[in-house]
């Protein structure tokens, strides 16, 4: 018997490579899109907890600054403190501004500040899907008192 290895007279690259074509895994092609959106969750979700942590560090610090700004005239007469809201909310916007957050004083009510604040959170791969940006916001809240031990309305 006589077999003949090599190129065949058909095809210059053999009867093998006429029948050669690329193919793509169904599997392979479904698992890319899944994959990228399960990465965009981990680093996005990430991003946007760290953003959320910015977003309550900025307020606590805003409400702490505010509380701070108590009417003087109040206090060199011995009485309760109180927060003067002109001071307060200018020393939370300067804080605020220091940090990079939007945001501002929501209340003042005798001797507690409470302070809301945003922040933006632009996503990396979301956008694949739409997503462009995540916003969180957080509040804080401060009160005034006349001494480490005691606490007075």
């Amino acid at each position: 018997m006589w077999l003949r290895r090599g190129r065949t007279a058909a095809t210059p690259g053999g009867a093998r490579a006429a029948r050669q074509r690329g193919e793509v895994n169904i599997l392979a092609a479904g698992m890319v899109p899944a994959l990228i959106i399960a990465i965009g969750l981990v680093v996005d979700g990430g991003g946007r907890l760290h953003a959320e942590d910015e977003a309550e560090y900025a307020a606590d610090q805003a409400a702490r600054a505010a509380a701070q700004q108590i009417r003087i005239d109040r206090a060199q007469l011995g009485l309760p403190p109180e927060v003067d809201p002109a001071r307060a909310t200018q020393a939370a916007a300067d804080t605020l501004g220091a940090l990079g957050v939007q945001g501002g004083v929501t209340a003042v009510n005798g001797a507690t500040v409470s302070v809301g604040t945003q922040v933006t959170y632009k996503t990396t791969f979301l956008t694949l899907i739409g997503i462009s940006s995540l916003s969180v916001s957080a509040d804080a809240e401060a009160r005034a008192v006349r001494g480490i031990g005691q606490e007075e309305s």
